[in-house]
């Protein structure tokens, strides 16, 4: 895998980490139900297992997440946001420190495919953009924004850390369009779930 990866651009070596580190999956949307609880999940109940398509067609499941990983979802408002632009250029330049840890980054937003693709054309995140226009995830940890942009539906700035397990060990709900925990905040978090589990 290594040797696959030094052949390609930093930036298509995200995408292809992501593909070993996710799989990617044909088959259709999940079936599991999202649960509808004040707030959405929190920190000790089970995760989603979505099925929410990338920018590039592809459809992505926490199932497939390569055992032993966790996942970080980054919810984030729209590709016209420049807050949540700062939030997943600052993951970019961070972000081989998340592998380092066993951790993956996903981005989520009602955008379009389409929309995300354009986005990502002209940033090249090395993580995958999810669009979530049916509110999949977005609802299942409580993080809609009603009416939040132009009369319309979108996210709020949320980052989530789901473990190995597919348990939710941390959940952070923006309160406005600037408030969201730092990389370091992020990383710090991780490596304290894995003292706690003994992996160091």
């Amino acid at each position: 895998m290594m040797a696959l990866i030094k052949k390609h651009s930093p930036v298509w070596a995200g995408f292809l980490l992501a593909f070993f580190i996710f799989g990617f999956a044909g088959c259709g949307p999940s079936t599991q139900q999202i649960p509808l609880k004040p707030g959405g999940l929190v920190v000790g109940d089970k995760a989603l297992d979505f099925a929410l398509t990338d920018s590039q067609g592809q459809i992505m499941k926490l199932s497939d997440m390569k055992p032993g990983w966790y996942l970080v979802l980054v919810l984030y408002r729209g590709y016209w946001c420049s807050a949540c632009l700062n939030q997943l250029l600052n993951l970019k330049e961070d972000f081989a420190k998340f592998p380092a840890v066993h951790a993956a980054v996903a981005a989520v937003s009602v955008d379009k495919v389409e929309d995300s693709y354009n986005f990502n054309q002209q940033w090249r995140f090395p993580f995958p953009l999810l669009a979530d226009p049916n509110f999949q995830v977005i609802d299942a940890y409580g993080a809609r924004h009603p009416s939040g942009h132009d009369g319309h539906d979108i996210a709020r700035p949320t980052v989530i850390i789901i473990d190995p397990q597919k348990i939710v060990r941390y959940k952070y709900l923006g309160k406005d369009p600037m408030d969201r925990p730092t990389d370091n905040e992020i990383l710090f978090q991780i490596q304290q779930m894995q003292k706690a589990q003994g992996n160091p």
